[in-house]
C-alpha cells in the first residue's frame, strides 16, 4: 500500500474490468473470492480475492482532534496547525477535482462535512472558521468521539488523515476499530502526530514548582511537583507511552505514520506559522496525498 498515489482515477472497485488478485482479509467482500484460483494455489494458502477496475473520483477523508487540549499551548495552539494543515489538503484536493470528507473527532453533534473539486475550498475554510470560533470544553471534560457514524463516508482506494497529538484515551476500542477498518478496501490512514511538549515544558521553566491538573476525566495526585530533569523525563515517558499505546491498536495494511511535527524553540504563533510555510510541502504528509501515479 506504501505506493497507492492518493488520487488514482483508476481505483481499486467492483467494476466489470477484472484488474488482479490479492490475498483475502477479514472484512472484505466474500463474493469476490475466486475459489477456483484458491484451490489451485493449495489448500494452506491464502485465498485470491477477484480486484477490479473502477473510475471514480477520489475520496480524502480528515479528521480533526477539537479536543480542548489541542489548544494548547496557549501561544501556538496544535489545533491551529492541524487546521493549516487541512486547507492546504483541501486546495490540493480541490486542484485535483478530488472530493473532501471533513470531521471533528470528539465533536458527536458536529455535522459532517462533504464537499468536491473547486467546493473543497471554501469548505474546509468555513470548517476550520467554526471550529476557531466555538468555545472550547474544559480540559477537565472527558472527550467524546462516536466514530460509527463516521463508517458510512469510507470510500475505496481513498485516503484518511488523522491531524491529531495523539494523546486521548481510547477505552472501548471505538476510535482503534475505525481506523483499522478505514485501511481496508484499498485505503490508507496517514496519522501526522503534532508534538509541542518540548515547548510546553519549556514554558514550565520559569517556575520551579508546579501542580499537574487533572484533564480529560484523568485524576491526578494533588500534590506539587519540583520541575527538574527527573520530572521531565517522566513526562516525556508518559507522553510516548500514550502514543505507541495508540498507534498499535492501529495498525493495519494501510498505516502510514508520519514524522512527527515538533514545535519550534520560539513560541508564538509567528514562529509556527513560518514553520509551516518552510516544511509542510516536503513533508510526508503532503507528498503522500499529492502523490500521483499508479497501484505500484
Amino acid at each position: 500500500m506504501q505506493g497507492l498515489g492518493a488520487h488514482l482515477r483508476r481505483m481499486a472497485g467492483q467494476s466489470m474490468e477484472f484488474r488482479d488478485y490479492r490475498s483475502y482479509h477479514f472484512g472484505d467482500d466474500i463474493r469476490l473470492v475466486d475459489w477456483r484460483a484458491s484451490v489451485r494455489n493449495g489448500p494452506d494458502r491464502d485465498w485470491f480475492l477477484k480486484v477490479f477496475e473502477a473510475e471514480q473520483r477520489m475520496s480524502l477523508m480528515i479528521v480533526v482532534d477539537d479536543r480542548a487540549a489541542m489548544r494548547l499551548p496557549r501561544s501556538a495552539e496544535k489545533l491551529l496547525y492541524a487546521l493549516w494543515v487541512l486547507r492546504a489538503l483541501a486546495r490540493v484536493a480541490a486542484e485535483a477535482g478530488d472530493a473532501i470528507v471533513l470531521i471533528r473527532m470528539f465533536s458527536p453533534g458536529a455535522p459532517i462535512i462533504k464537499a468536491e473539486g473547486r467546493g473543497c475550498e471554501a469548505a474546509a475554510r468555513e470548517f476550520a472558521e467554526r471550529i476557531w470560533r466555538d468555545n472550547p470544553a474544559s480540559l477537565h471534560a472527558v472527550p467524546v468521539c462516536d466514530p460509527g457514524r463516521w463508517r458510512v463516508h469510507l470510500r475505496p482506494s481513498s485516503a484518511v488523515v488523522l491531524l491529531s497529538d495523539l494523546l486521548f484515551a481510547d477505552p472501548d476500542n471505538r476510535i482503534a476499530g475505525f481506523l483499522r477498518k478505514a485501511q481496508k478496501s484499498w485505503r490508507q490512514l496517514f496519522v501526522q502526530p503534532l508534538d509541542s511538549a518540548a515547548q510546553e515544558l519549556a514554558l514550565l521553566r520559569r517556575t520551579d514548582r508546579l501542580k499537574v491538573a487533572d484533564t480529560e476525566g484523568r485524576v491526578l495526585a494533588d500534590a506539587v511537583f519540583e520541575r527538574d530533569a527527573a520530572f521531565e523525563a517522566s513526562v516525556r515517558r508518559n507522553i510516548d507511552h500514550q502514543i505507541e499505546t495508540n498507534v498499535a491498536s492501529w495498525r493495519g495494511p494501510g498505516l502510514v505514520v508520519e514524522s512527527p511535527v515538533i514545535w519550534p524553540d520560539t513560541p508564538g504563533r509567528d514562529a509556527l506559522a513560518e514553520q509551516f510555510h518552510e516544511r509542510f510541502l516536503s513533508s510526508g504528509l503532503f507528498r503522500g496525498i499529492a502523490a500521483r501515479g499508479g497501484l505500484g
